[in-house]
């Protein structure tokens, strides 16, 4: 009977397993290079542009199965062809991913990761531009299914 036990514990412990360990601010830079002209009132409407980028390592000195996700955005917005701001972040996770093949393990840090990461990051640049006097930059949801198809197709 416990050759049963033994096989079922051996099973279990190959499913797949998904954990975020942790999550963190990594890097925020805020930039309002013309102000007080910035804040002015303008006829004409923003040019916004977004850039988006995923990153992600092995953390083998953290332990087998540990890998750090960093999602970074750029948005900078211009009117009349004039900065008015540029805001940078890098908003990263901590994760334990086990018993995921190489292509699962690729798809899961470069789009499930970022989609658990991204809520956090929009927060946080919505919150630094309206505190640098600016409606909140509220960036819209992004595919990273296509991110990371498009990524695929350059390298």
């Amino acid at each position: 009977m416990s050759n049963n036990n033994n096989d079922s514990l051996k099973q279990e412990n190959n499913n797949f397993q998904f954990i975020i360990n942790t999550q963190y601010l990594k890097d925020l830079s805020f930039e309002n290079p013309k102000a007080p002209n910035s804040l002015k009132v303008f006829n004409s409407k923003p040019e916004i542009k977004i850039d988006v980028d995923i990153k992600s390592k092995s953390l083998k000195d953290h332990g087998e199965d540990i890998f750090e996700v960093d999602l970074m955005i750029k948005g900078s917005t211009y009117v009349e062809k004039e900065i008015m701001f540029v805001v940078e972040a890098i908003y990263s996770g901590i994760f334990t991913i086990k018993n995921a093949p190489n292509d699962v393990l690729e798809k899961v840090l470069l789009i499930e990761c970022p989609k658990f990461l991204f809520p956090f990051l929009r927060s946080i640049i919505a919150a630094n531009t309206r505190d640098g006097g600016f409606p909140p930059l509220m960036i819209t949801p992004i595919d990273f299914v296509s991110l990371y198809e498009s990524k695929k197709k350059k390298n």
